[in-house]
């Protein structure tokens, strides 16, 4: 869960809720079901359910999603489907972004210098091999292959994987942009946004390069992860990891989890090592 702030002022009703799941497609399906009025709320449903589906979105997710899109049309506040098309998805792990039409990648990535230049920061390189690419897992085929059929499947993975953060990213800046007051809540898995790398990190360079006087830096970007396991934060003991970088040679790009972990429940004492801000 991320929340963008733009600043910290009344948002007269410029407030939103991203759906990392939703292709960019389903905006239409989201918007209507928003302006739907009627008796039959099942039936309403099953039709958004149904429309989500139709353009790749996955099922079971659309209707674990319900809750949050009532809630959203009870307060009125606006859904963004943030996610790139299964078809592009699709021809990026086959064959790398390279392999994607140009016209597709410039309607995700907003900022393609910014984009390609922060692959090569070394914070970035800590976030890539401490999180992103430890949730790679080859394929049956590629296994049987060798190394180089491996590593050639690892590079679509994260190529998929930054298309996936940039084109949310971008698709909440757009959203935010024009509209300075705003507030975006977006909901997206745990390894999508650890470790600040992913959508969350990647907003504030977006915003800005669509708006040179935007606001939005990193302290304007709240990230919380919910109900975090050990294992959801990379963890080989049953401590949650609370950070990356704790090699000395890597203390300056050392990085927290997220801003806050929220539970449902009091979580046991040995899951937190330590309070994350002890003040």
């Amino acid at each position: 869960l991320t929340a963008l702030c733009c600043k910290p002022k009344e948002r007269n009703g410029n407030t939103a809720i991203g759906l990392s799941f939703a292709p960019q497609s389903s905006q239409g399906v989201l918007n209507d079901y928003l302006t739907s009025s009627g008796s039959d709320d099942d039936e309403v449903e099953r039709k958004l359910v149904e429309g989500l589906t139709a353009v790749g979105a996955n099922a079971d997710l659309a209707e674990r999603h319900l809750p949050i899109l009532r809630f959203a049309k009870k307060k009125r506040c606006a859904v963004l489907a943030l996610a790139p098309e299964l078809s592009d998805l699709e021809t990026v792990q086959k064959g790398g972004l390279q392999s994607l039409d140009a016209q597709r990648r410039e309607a995700y990535v907003a900022d393609p210098e910014g984009f390609i230049a922060l692959t090569q920061t070394p914070k970035f390189k800590l976030y890539t091999d401490k999180s992103l690419i430890k949730d790679f897992r080859p394929t049956d085929d590629a296994a049987a292959k060798g190394e180089a059929a491996v590593k050639a499947e690892q590079g679509n993975f994260f190529a998929e994987r930054i298309l996936v953060h940039e084109s949310c990213a971008t698709a909440i800046s757009r959203w935010a942009t024009s509209r300075p007051d705003s507030l975006v809540v977006t909901i997206a898995p745990i390894p999508d946004v650890r470790f600040l790398g992913g959508i969350n990190g990647r907003v504030p360079r977006v915003c800005q390069h669509l708006n040179p006087d935007s606001l939005v830096d990193d302290v304007a970007v709240t990230t919380i992860l919910m109900n975090p396991s050990a294992r959801e934060t990379l963890s080989e003991s049953r401590f949650i990891r609370l950070e990356i970088g704790t090699a000395p040679a890597n203390w300056a790009y050392q990085t927290k989890i997220a801003d806050y972990l929220w539970f449902s429940s009091m979580p046991k004492v040995n899951m937190l090592p330590r309070m994350m801000n002890e003040q």
